[in-house]
C-alpha cells in the first residue's frame, strides 16, 4: 500500500510515470505569414465536446512554435499514422527550417496544413486558452475533419513510438 505524502515530486520520475500511459501523436500545423509551422503533441485530446465540436491540446508555455501557430486563422491537426514514425522526431526537431523536409503535406485556403497519410485530420481554430501550470490548455473548435478508417495511428508509449496490436474481440472478453 502506498502512502501519500507532500514530498517534492521528481520531474524526471513523473515524466517516466506519464510515459506509461499510451497516447496518440498529433501534428498541429499551419501557414502563418507565408511560413509553415508545426508542433507535435502527444497531449492531443478528442471528445472534449460535441456541441460545440471541441478538441484540446496541452502546449508548453515555453514553446516558440505555439507563439506562431496560435496566430493562425486555422490550424490543421493530423493524427499521425504508423507511416509517420520516421518523420515524427523531425517534425518536432529543433531545426525549424528542416521540419517539413520530405514530408508530404497539403494546405487549405485558410492555411491549415494536413500531413498526407494521417489517420485523421481536423481543421480547427483556437476557441479558448486556460492556464495549467507550465502548460496552457488550448481548446480548438473543429470546422472540418476527415477520417482514414483503414490507417492505423502512431502510438507513443514508454518514450518510444509503437503501434496498436489488433486483438480479436473474443480475446478481449475471455
Amino acid at each position: 500500500m502506498s502512502v501519500i505524502s507532500d514530498a517534492p515530486i521528481d520531474p524526471g520520475r513523473l515524466r517516466e510515470a506519464f510515459g506509461h500511459f499510451p497516447s496518440g501523436v498529433a501534428a498541429l500545423a499551419a501557414v502563418v505569414d507565408g511560413q509553415r509551422h508545426v508542433l507535435v503533441a502527444s497531449s492531443f485530446t478528442v471528445g472534449v465536446s460535441l456541441d460545440p465540436p471541441l478538441v484540446a491540446v496541452f502546449v508548453q508555455k515555453s514553446s516558440s512554435t505555439w507563439d506562431s501557430l496560435s496566430a493562425a486563422t486555422r490550424i490543421g491537426i493530423s493524427v499521425l499514422s504508423i507511416d509517420h514514425s520516421q518523420k515524427c522526431r523531425q517534425l518536432s526537431g529543433r531545426d525549424k527550417s528542416a521540419r517539413f523536409d520530405g514530408v508530404e503535406t497539403s494546405s487549405t485556403a485558410s492555411g491549415a496544413i494536413r500531413m498526407e497519410g494521417a489517420a485523421a485530420w481536423f481543421e480547427c481554430s483556437v476557441f479558448d486558452v486556460h492556464d495549467a501550470g507550465d502548460h496552457d490548455v488550448v481548446l480548438l473548435l473543429i470546422h472540418d475533419f476527415e477520417v482514414e478508417k483503414e490507417t492505423p495511428p502512431l502510438v507513443f508509449h514508454g518514450s518510444r513510438f509503437t503501434r496498436l496490436a489488433a486483438e480479436p474481440a473474443a480475446a478481449l472478453t475471455a
